[in-house]
């Protein structure tokens, strides 16, 4: 009975050791997909919760994007804080908040988004205009660092206490803009936040253009429910697509 409990221990692990690799090989493919489709800059990080630990997510060390690798992965507990003595991004708190908030999400993305950038600082509400932007509700929050902290501070998400007012803004919603700041993404798993980060970025360059032009017709609540629902179930498609255009750059 003590070698069956044994082998069935040493079985677990080696499962979690699979799953747990399988993550990390999303969160490189993820960091490279978003670098390749100029979603992310030099600053940008993505992290996965711990599919067996809900109390824990995982999250590159503090390196540039481009050179991250499975081996920089370190695992952090819902107050952002790792046993693992490698460099940490300070806005790991971003994630961290957002986890113990929202038992729904399962992956975090921080970008400066090129074409969202604007909206972190205008008046103009980001709200979905075609059907790849349903997912985004009525229209997008934007955390106001200035609500609490004046308007002498960093517009960095490095504390605690700010993080926790993000994910209060984020609420309910795939995503929140941090003001004269930066973007966050939230979803159901890697492939879903790539995919709504990738959606995201058109949507607004859209928006914008569409500013240029005329009268916006925005999505209804009855559009932005049934196509969120269609568009929604592609997600695969994307990720496909896009790990082929890694490839084809020489870069997966």
């Amino acid at each position: 009975m003590i070698a069956d409990a044994m082998q069935r221990e040493n079985l677990k692990m080696t499962e979690n050791k699979s799953a747990h690799e399988k993550i990390f090989d999303e969160l490189v493919t993820a960091t490279k997909i978003l670098i390749n489709e100029r979603i992310m800059d030099t600053f940008g990080h993505i992290s996965a919760r711990v599919p067996e630990d809900p109390q824990s997510f995982f999250l590159a060390q503090k390196l540039a994007p481009s050179l991250i690798t499975v081996n920089d992965i370190q695992r952090f507990n819902l107050d952002g804080e790792t046993s693992d003595n490698r460099p940490s991004y300070l806005e790991r708190y971003i994630h961290s908040e957002i986890y113990k908030a929202r038992p729904d999400v399962q992956c975090v993305l921080h970008t400066h988004s090129p074409a969202v950038l604007p909206y972190c600082f205008v008046d103009q509400p980001l709200r979905p205009v075609t059907h790849m932007g349903a997912f985004l509700g009525d229209a997008v929050p934007v955390y106001e660092i200035r609500d609490k902290h004046g308007d002498d501070t960093d517009l960095f998400g490095g504390s605690p206490s700010v993080c926790r007012d993000i994910a209060e803004s984020l609420g309910s919603y795939p995503v929140v803009l941090m003001a004269r700041h930066g973007v966050v993404n939230v979803g159901n798993s890697v492939r879903e936040v790539v995919f709504r980060a990738f959606y995201l970025e058109q949507e607004a360059a859209a928006l914008t253009a569409g500013l240029q032009i005329g009268t916006i017709k925005y999505l209804s609540p009855g559009e932005i429910n049934a196509a969120g629902k269609l568009v929604g179930a592609q997600i695969d498609r994307g990720w496909d697509h896009w790990s082929q255009r890694l490839r084809q750059a020489g870069l997966a």
